[in-house]
């Protein structure tokens, strides 16, 4: 009886062996590469809900930037024109008077090319910085490099004046 029962485990393990065989193949495999088909599915489902968001910020930043544009009035005119344009109008509004503009000093460096503007104001040390914040921060026609205040005398009048010599650099 020992012998029998011998045989029929020498019989049952290379049956158990080859089922367990086939349920992988059938069942197990498939299985396993569909889970792998669903994450890639889900991963590609995340990349395209982020590639939206993306999108949706890009038309937002758009409509802001053209909104910029309309409000800085800048239409196909030349920078030069349009940096006159806004500073007469923040000299106007922060009761500054423009001397001088002259025009503008080009300079070429390492294939950069520096653009400088010459401006001179007249007016109140705070109306100034005022009307130089709105160019410089607000406007983005470029940056200040130098600026240079200098107090006078008017000897008809016996009155002191505030002059600021002013440097707007732009890089292009």
């Amino acid at each position: 009886m020992l012998h029998r029962f011998k045989n029929k485990n020498i019989v049952l393990l290379p049956v158990v062996v080859l089922v367990l065989l086939l349920t992988y193949t059938l069942a197990v495999a498939k299985t396993l590469a569909m889970r792998n088909d669903y994450l890639s599915l889900k991963k590609e489902e995340e990349q395209s809900k982020h590639h939206s968001q993306q999108l949706s910020l890009l038309y937002k930043k758009e409509a802001s930037l053209d909104s910029l544009l309309q409000t800085l009035n800048l239409g196909n005119t030349s920078m030069e024109n349009n940096l006159l344009r806004r500073i007469n109008r923040e000299a106007e509004k922060n009761a500054v008077t423009v001397i001088d503009f002259d025009s503008p000093h080009v300079f070429e460096a390492g294939g950069t090319s520096f653009i400088t503007f010459k401006v001179v104001f007249r007016g109140n040390f705070a109306a100034i910085l005022k009307t130089l914040y709105t160019l410089e921060i607000q406007s983005r026609f470029g940056e200040i490099v130098h600026l240079k205040f200098t107090k006078q005398k008017n000897f008809r009048t016996a009155k002191h004046f505030l002059d600021a010599e002013v440097f707007i650099q732009k890089l292009e």
